[in-house]
């Protein structure tokens, strides 16, 4: 699976950690958060090293639609309604500063990354009035929303907003322009962590690094204790088209609706986004196809480039978690939980790390803290959450490794290495997905994407079903 950012740009390559280092601050995961955390931090005077499982930028900043703004679906109508006047004039801060600094670090840096200004745009086909209040509620904040019938899409709509000077660009040509200079080991995975030391696997055995501070920016926590989150965030699949033929468009637009589209353009291609759903859910159909056939409908000389999937953390009450780990881990920290709206809470979230590691006072901090407790926010999901995890983990059946087609004729095979929910098979990525967290596996059982640590075990080369 290739996105066009993968495809048009390739980032240099680092060595595995090659022996025992000690550092003020150890970075886990090599995506946008933590290199944006890496690059403020590298004037500081403190010796930082930055972690990566893989290589950089192939996990979901590679897969992003890049728009950089702080119009994030119907969030501030939600935020004021569950958490406050207070607390979505904070977000919204927040969001208006990390594209700012964008600018600021591109201009200063001379990054050519096809970094544009654009309109972003959050509309519906259906109806206006919750798209009406996101505008009031928008404007009382100081953000520069405006309601609007007008579009440039190719179909009618009730309502839209749009949110002028805001930006999208290129993710990879970005992280390749702040690499310099900073330290950086691929293919050396974080396999353990206990208080200042990591335990890191390389392709040439087992070293170690101590740090004064541990940042964790994988994604998903890859520790599940302390902290918990796997218990208070889910993860969410979308999909987009990379199309010739189809036009450009001006603006950035995402629908509120259920069964609505995302639309971007980069250079003469149209980014057409939608037909998510919760990972793992069994049975979800081919959503490439199911796009496929709405383009269709409005660009009929549309071919498709390229094509791709996306994972989002969505936390129960709607805010990221940026912070200390936990209660009990003063110098671990995390960022996730950035919901479909990463390359602004990237931004935000090295922002705040920065900031906490250097002693400097940040008065958005304890909006994200990951110590918070919003049970009126969060019950609902949870349930929700606690449900469909209960489920997954009482369908457990035996499973075989030579009777891999059968399984995926079914929808459900093998047992997930993170916590034991059963697979669910997903037929767009031909991928073993976890209905509970999220893991993601080839079909060959080769871990994708965690919380998950370990493959599955047995599935490759496996002769045909009898």
């Amino acid at each position: 699976m290739e996105s066009i950012w993968t495809k048009t740009c390739r980032l240099p390559s680092f060595p595995a950690l090659d022996k025992d280092r000690d550092a003020d601050v150890a970075i886990v995961g090599g995506g946008l958060t933590g290199l944006l955390t890496a690059y403020l931090l590298k004037d500081s005077g403190l010796s930082v090293i930055v972690l990566e499982r893989d290589v950089l930028g192939r996990g979901a900043t590679a897969f992003t639609t890049a728009k950089i703004t702080s119009q994030h679906g119907l969030i501030y109508s939600r935020l004021i309604k569950t958490l406050g006047p207070e607390t979505a004039r904070q977000y919204a801060a927040n969001g208006q500063k990390a594209i700012a600094s964008y600018r600021q670090i591109i201009r200063r840096e001379k990054i050519s990354c096809d970094f544009i200004n654009r309109p972003a745009y959050l509309y519906s086909a259906l109806e206006s009035d919750d798209l009406k209040r996101e505008e009031e509620y928008a404007c009382r904040l100081g953000l520069p929303a405006s309601f609007t019938k007008e579009t440039e899409l190719p179909f009618p709509v009730a309502g839209a907003v749009r949110f002028e000077n805001q930006a999208q660009f290129h993710p990879l040509k970005f992280l390749k322009g702040i690499l310099p200079g900073l330290t950086v080991y691929e293919h050396s995975e974080a396999a353990k962590i206990h208080s200042h030391r990591i335990q890191v696997k390389t392709p040439e055995g087992t070293r170690s690094v101590s740090a004064r501070h541990i940042l964790l920016t994988t994604h998903f926590p890859v520790k599940n204790v302390p902290g918990f989150y796997f218990l208070r965030q889910h993860q969410d699949l979308s999909y987009v088209l990379a199309l010739d033929h189809a036009g450009t468009v001006e603006g950035m637009y995402y629908c509120v609706d259920i069964s609505g589209h995302s639309l971007r353009s980069w250079e003469n291609l149209l980014l057409f986004g939608g037909c998510g759903h919760r990972t793992g859910k069994l049975h979800p159909g081919d959503s490439y196809r199911r796009l496929w056939q709405t383009v269709k409908k409005w660009y009929p000389r549309a071919a498709a480039v390229s094509h791709w999937s996306n994972e989002d953390a969505m936390p129960h009450d709607s805010l990221p978690f940026i912070g200390q780990y936990s209660f009990w881990t003063p110098d671990l920290y995390v960022a996730t939980g950035f919901q479909k709206w990463g390359m602004t809470s990237a931004m935000t979230a090295a922002s705040f790390l920065s900031d906490r590691i250097l002693g400097r006072p940040n008065e958005h901090d304890g909006i994200y803290s990951p110590q918070r407790l919003h049970l009126a926010a969060s019950a609902g999901p949870f349930l929700s959450d606690a449900g469909s995890t209960t489920v997954h983990l009482l369908l457990q059946k035996p499973f075989a490794p030579h009777r891999k087609k059968r399984a995926i004729a079914k929808g459900y095979g093998p047992v997930c290495t993170h916590l034991g929910c059963t697979l669910s098979w997903n037929p767009a990525d031909k991928t073993w997905d976890c209905p509970c967290h999220g893991s993601r596996y080839t079909e060959d059982g080769q871990l994708l994407s965690g919380p998950a640590a370990k493959p599955l075990k047995h599935l490759q080369d496996v002769p045909a079903d009898e």
